[in-house]
């Protein structure tokens, strides 16, 4: 086990549904926030020496916290912010939240990455699940990332040396900073783009409670949110999680929801449109459990 006064700096005292956009999650063994690159890599060092898992953790926007055991959850919220511009390169850290990225590319007149605003993740987040909408990718305008890998080194690697897909990449460790190449956009253009995509976000999908996103990746020319819908189990509730009734591959937290009940609508889901379509829903969400 980890020498508990090494960790004592590193140690957070609060409960994982802090850090959670459902809201769901109980104690951890090793929540850690480290400050510097270097507490990072020691505490990756030190957990590989023991064979520990470790869980990245940004904007909690998409994992879904059961039992943690005895997982390294380490969270970025106290590393350091980096932003920096030249010309159309922007070097950020991993840390900074998708809306503040695009508000401080926007008072430079810089644009593109609009269409994944309004999404609660960090930007390390969205790299690592290469997140996207409407025909884009973030990985559109990836330059390069900075990581620590699961020795705990320091490594940098670029574009075109990462495999992706949809909703998929083959980082392997915690994104520390990545360059993007922006697009020149006027301040006007870029905030029109931006309030567009979130005016249509809220009009799909049930912002209006605690959720992950979508909670399944989308089948090769099919939508899971239709798939289920046409299942019949929009609305479907157990204890405080719901399919929602305006999305369907939104699960909300309609009111102290557990990991139990939102993982038993995930499994009546997956068994049901396989049973009824012959389709095998992937999970999008991450499950820690």
């Amino acid at each position: 086990m980890f020498d508990s006064k090494t960790l004592t700096s590193f140690l957070i005292k609060s409960s994982l549904s802090k850090y959670s956009n459902m809201k769901i999650g109980g104690n951890a063994t090793y929540l850690l926030a480290p400050q510097t690159v270097s507490d990072l890599s020691y505490i990756v060092k030190e957990a590989r020496t023991q064979n520990l898992e470790i869980v990245p953790v940004g904007g909690g926007s998409n994992i879904l916290f059961g039992n943690v055991g005895n997982r390294v959850i380490i969270l970025d919220a106290y590393l350091p912010e980096i932003f920096q511009v030249d010309h159309k390169i922007v070097i950020v850290s991993s840390n900074m939240k998708i809306s503040s990225f695009i508000d401080k590319t926007m008072q430079h007149g810089l644009g593109g990455l609009e269409f994944i605003s309004g999404i609660p993740a960090h930007i390390g987040g969205a790299i690592h699940m290469n997140a996207g909408a409407f025909e884009k990718c973030i990985f559109d305008y990836l330059l390069w990332i900075e990581y620590v890998d699961m020795k705990g080194n320091i490594e940098m690697i670029k574009h075109e040396d990462l495999d992706f897909g949809y909703r998929t990449t083959s980082i392997n460790g915690y994104i520390m900073r990545a360059a993007f190449n922006l697009e020149k956009k006027s301040k006007k253009e870029i905030l029109a783009d931006k309030e567009d995509i979130i005016s249509k976000r809220f009009e799909r999908h049930p912002y209006n409670y605690p959720s992950l996103g979508s909670t399944f990746k989308n089948p090769k020319s099919k939508f899971a949110g239709q798939l289920i819908e046409e299942c019949g189990l929009k609305g479907l509730q157990i204890g405080g999680a719901q399919i929602s009734e305006k999305h369907a591959n939104f699960i909300i937290n309609v009111g102290n929801a557990t990991f139990n009940d939102v993982f038993e609508l995930i499994k009546i889901a997956q068994k049901t449109v396989k049973k009824q379509k012959g389709i095998e829903l992937e999970l999008e969400i991450k499950v820690i459990n």
